[in-house]
């Protein structure tokens, strides 16, 4: 549908631009092409057509032109027609051209709708495929030849030796009627050759059998506009691909393809189906009427591509006669014979006027260069020793290589170096070297053992110099065989010495050829030896220097404090890094006066005077000034230098550093505000707050110790400063003072180091009110050790407290009164069935009373039933009132099992109901555990209840609940309550202990929520885990009694 309407607008803007009326006598054509407009048979023919027409008509004629791309898009025809149906709608149409075999077929089918009066004039169609297609009366045209048979033969002729013939070609429909038309074809000749067909394929599987192909295989390509994989080509773009990848010989049908790849073949002329289109068309414009009878059947034409006759060793001479051979490559010779015979003549005379002047030249220009050699090497000795007095030192090795550079340029030899020998037996080294492009460079290090003869000829200051490796002598094999290694041909070495020693020599050599060194240029060598000496020299000297300077600067970088330097006058010269990074200034800015650009302005005048007054005496100093840092704050620093003195004692200027006392300086006036500010802070601390000294002295109090102790009635003897605190709780807990002994004992521990800090509370009951207070007691940090003790009115805090027990106690109450009305029933049971028991045995005692004999043993045995009957419902109701009790009771020690059993008594007949069986695995000899019984037993009450009430809701399950007890360790026991219930999820396992989280229809969510805080004011603990199997498992760990 895209495509359908991509089209639709593309005639539409045509449309736009295309004049709806010509003349009267004007002429109309419809060209209508199969193939895209940029194949290249198209366009051949379009333009014949066009040409043809126009240039040979009468009357003006105006052409529409389609392409319908029915080989790219084959299954749009539909669309195409569709379109053209409404583009051409009532439009004159005088002749309809077709071009192809699919646009025959398509003008053929639709003119009734497109040109229903306009005669068909075709070409480029299929011999014989035209031959079988019924044509009307108005259709003529010219028909092309697919001679596949005659281009094999023609193949088969020029490469005798063939064994194999690939046809190559597309996968749209023209490929595969042509590949039908060759395999007829090729049938007769099967016999001869094996043929194999690579169509139908996308192109990377064409190119990747192609290039497979043997030798002895020639290639035949057809059509191909589309590849197995969907991908349209024009013929170029294919025969360009295939082409390249192909080491075989090419052959096809298609006059449009010779010169881009194939050796040729008998190929379809199509600028000849153009002109023979036209001149049918011109004919019947004329009106001439002209049929199926009138159609012209073009033969093809032996044509071949001259260069791929030549790649193939193909002579013209094996050709067919009348072949065509095109792209010819005409000889030089061909193309300018009388110029190159006129030239050749003129060269001829002009030589012999050369020949006399160049010999004069020659003799003027041989002395010339003796000259301008000459004076080449006072130039390059001049300019070198320029160039190194004008050099930094750090710039002496530039220099150097610079200058060997222009010695290999000005003395035209392949290698200048420059090597140093610094003591016997030591290596040489090549410290610098210039070569001519493509030299190899010499090692860096070379030993003397390969060089005796020259190292002890250099080392006695003679020159060695040889035009070829065969003067040297007999001595100096070795050094011969290192030479030969190298390369070297020919060389010169000169030595130089520095200060009083042997400090290298300067060689220059040849590699390409040997070459003969005069005692002139030797000696220009020498000179030039003895510039870099000095040149080394020099940078030896600023070395040592920058050495030396380069150890104070790393010394002094290392030091902790800022550093500086100053000359003779004062200037400063260096800074170490500890400046810099403090000024957060370069060298370059600090150096000379710029560092009292940092000094702050109202200290400068004072620091220069000082700075001054000590330079001028030599004297050392010490100057304290505010300087400013890196992030512009200024800071005290103390400054002190030293003078410097030469060898010679004289001053050569001063060295000195600079600390930071701003710390100090802070420090110092922090201790006066901290003095004055402790006293402030002490004096407004909360509570009651006393300082002791490691004896027990008062040393300070805070104003509400000192309101406390007025108001309350203390001995400022006993509570002010100066009295001490220890002695006067030692004689409080002698006479049975409690909490006296109890603040000794944390005041000691804290003093012995036993503790970092203790806490306790204690009560301190006015006659008006209670109160409570919490003592804290923590080291005084200083050097002498000591306390500082404070003490803190808790009582809001122990009302809240009470209040928050109070209201938990209630709520735990409320719960457990609202657990036993739901057990109500079961409870009533446990109470009814003694009391029955008891009016059974009543009514026996009565019967036997009045029974003529009397048996006073059944009397007795009812009578102690009776009454055990009494004891089991009194027992009951005990439990009953303990559980409905409001007020708890006290803690005291209980048998945990006992609890279990009491409540599981309880229950029993709730669990009977319930169809719940009850498993109990109580640990003997277990220890007790120090509580309130009630509480304990509400927890226990609560998770039995729980439990029941989650196996209720597992429909179906067995229902089993196992309550144990067992020992942890010394200090612990373990309760357990196991159901077969629903469970809960792992991520609820906590949260089920939140208030107001439950599962249960119109359960309030407190059970559990109540029990832990009743375990934890046990200090206990308890938790839920899930079952393997199903169910939950609640745990609950409590301390013994002997913990």
């Amino acid at each position: 549908m895209s495509y359908h309407v991509l089209v639709v607008a593309l005639a539409a803007s045509v449309l736009a631009v295309v004049p709806t009326t010509w003349a009267d006598d004007d002429k109309t054509v419809l060209l209508l092409y199969a193939g895209a407009r940029l194949f290249p048979a198209v366009v051949t023919v379009d333009h014949e057509i066009r040409s043809t027409m126009q240039s040979r008509s009468t009357a003006p004629v105006h052409f529409y032109t389609e392409y319908l791309d029915l080989s790219w898009f084959e299954r749009h025809e539909p669309h195409v027609s569709r379109l053209l149906k409404q583009k051409y709608a009532g439009r004159k149409i005088d002749l309809l051209i077709s071009c192809g075999d699919a646009a025959i077929r398509f003008a053929l089918r639709e003119r009734a709708a497109l040109a229903p009066d306009a005669p068909i004039v075709f070409c480029a169609a299929e011999h014989a495929a035209m031959r079988d297609t019924p044509l009307p009366s108005d259709v003529t045209g010219v028909t092309m030849f697919l001679d596949w048979a005659a281009t094999l033969e023609l193949a088969l002729q020029l490469h005798p030796g063939t064994q194999h013939v690939a046809f190559v070609g597309g996968a749209g429909p023209t490929e595969r009627a042509w590949e039908g038309f060759a395999r007829q074809a090729f049938s007769k000749y099967e016999s001869r050759v094996k043929f194999s067909y690579h169509t139908g394929l996308p192109m990377s599987e064409v190119l990747k059998s192609v290039r497979a192909l043997p030798v002895g295989t020639v290639v035949v390509l057809s059509a191909f506009l589309r590849d197995g994989a969907g991908q349209t080509f024009t013929g170029l773009e294919a025969l360009s691909l295939i082409a390249g990848a192909s080491t075989v010989p090419i052959y096809s049908l298609a006059e449009t393809l010779l010169g881009h790849g194939i050796v040729g073949g008998r190929l379809i002329d199509f600028k000849a189906q153009g002109v023979t289109a036209a001149e049918l068309g011109l004919r019947v414009l004329d009106g001439e009427r002209l049929g199926p009878s009138d159609v012209v059947n073009h033969a093809n034409l032996s044509m071949f591509d001259a260069r791929q006759l030549a790649r193939w060793g193909i002579s013209e001479s094996r050709l067919p006669p009348g072949s065509i051979v095109r792209f010819r490559q005409p000889s030089t010779w061909e193309l300018y014979r009388w110029q190159i015979t006129v030239a050749v003549v003129v060269t001829a005379l002009q030589t012999l006027l050369i020949v006399g002047l160049v010999v004069e030249r020659r003799r003027r220009n041989r002395a010339r260069r003796r000259l301008a050699k000459r004076l080449r090497l006072e130039t390059l000795l001049s300019d070198l020793r320029a160039g190194f007095l004008k050099v930094r030192a750090d710039e002496v090795d530039q220099q150097i290589e610079h200058s060997l550079r222009r010695i290999v340029e000005e003395l035209g030899v392949d290698r200048a170096t420059l090597g140093e020998l610094v003591a016997a037996g030591s290596p040489i080294c090549m410290t610098h070297s210039c070569g001519r492009e493509g030299v190899p460079a010499l090692p860096r290090v070379m030993e003397t053992e390969g060089l005796p003869w020259i190292t002890g000829r250099l080392r006695s200051g003679q020159v060695v110099r040889f035009t070829g490796l065969e003067e040297l002598p007999d001595e100096a094999a070795a050094d011969r065989r290192t030479l030969l290694a190298l390369g070297t041909k020919s060389l010169t070495l000169v030595p130089f010495v520095i200060g009083d020693a042997m400090g290298g020599a300067l060689a220059v050599s040849t590699l390409r050829h040997e070459r003969d060194w005069s005692e002139e240029l030797v000696e220009r060598l020498r000179l030039l030896a003895e510039v870099f000496a000095i040149g080394i020299m020099r940078r030896h000297s600023e070395i040592a220097i920058e050495e030396s300077e380069n150890r104070f600067r790393v010394m002094a970088d290392a030091a902790p404090v800022m550093m500086w330097m100053a000359g003779p006058d004062g200037r400063c010269t260096q800074f170490n890094r500890a400046w810099l990074e403090f000024t957060g200034r370069t060298l370059e800015q600090e150096a000379g006066d710029g560092w009292l650009e940092g000094v702050h302005p109202d200290d400068q005048n004072a620091c220069i005077q000082s700075y001054l007054a000590a330079l001028g005496e030599r004297r050392a100093f010490t100057i304290e000034y505010r300087l400013r840092r890196s992030d512009g704050l200024y800071r005290w620093v103390v400054d002190h230098g030293i003078p410097r003195v030469g060898r010679d004692e004289a001053f050569v200027g001063y060295i000195g550093s600079a600390v930071d006392m701003t710390e100090v300086k802070t420090a110092h006036q922090a201790l006066v505000d901290s003095i004055a500010l402790r006293s402030a802070i002490f004096g407004s601390l909360y509570g009651q707050v006393v300082a002791l000294s490691r004896d027990g002295v008062i040393l300070a109090v805070n104003e509400s110790w000192s309101r406390f102790a007025q108001e309350n009635g203390g001995d400022p003897l006993t509570t002010g400063v100066g009295a001490n605190y220890l002695e006067v709780c030692r004689r409080a807990a002698a006479v049975g003072d409690g909490e006296a002994g109890r603040a000794l004992d944390a005041m000691e521990s804290v003093l012995d180091g036993r503790a970092q800090r203790v806490l306790l509370e204690y009560p301190c009951h006015s006659p008006s009110q209670a109160r409570w207070f919490e003592m804290s007691v923590e080291p005084f940090k200083r050097p002498e050790g000591g306390l500082v003790i404070s003490h803190v009115n808790v009582t809001r805090r122990w009302r809240a407290e009470a209040e928050v027990e109070h209201e938990r106690e209630e709520l735990a109450h409320t719960l457990r009164v609202t657990t036993l009305g739901g057990l109500a029933g079961s409870l009533a049971h446990e109470i009814n069935q003694p009391l029955a028991a008891i009016i059974t045995n009543a009514q026996v005692i009565r019967r036997v009373l009045q029974s003529p004999t009397l048996d006073r043993g059944d009397i007795s045995d009812a009578l102690e039933d009776i009454a055990e009957d009494a004891r089991r419902a009194a027992e009951v109701i005990r439990r009953l009132r303990a559980l409905f009790k409001k007020d708890h009771s006290q803690r005291e020690a209980m048998d945990v099992n006992e609890v279990i059993r009491e409540i599981t008594g309880l229950m029993r007949k709730d669990l009977e109901r319930k169809r719940v069986a009850l498993q109990l695995h109580l640990a003997q000899d277990l220890a007790s555990v120090v509580g309130d019984p009630v509480q304990v037993q509400q927890v226990v009450l609560n998770l039995v209840v729980n439990a029941c009430d989650a196996m209720a809701l597992a429909d179906g399950e067995s229902r089993e609940l196992s309550v144990a007890t067992r020992r942890l360790d010394a200090d612990m026991l373990e309760i357990t309550v196991q159901d077969t219930g629903t469970g809960v999820e792992e991520a609820d396992l906590e949260r089920i202990f939140e208030s107001f989280v439950t599962n249960k229809p119109g359960g309030l969510g407190m059970g559990l929520s109540i029990s832990r805080s009743i375990i934890q004011a046990h200090r206990g603990d308890i938790w839920a885990t899930r079952n393997k199997d199903r169910g939950l498992t609640l745990h609950i760990v409590l301390p013994c009694h002997d913990r």
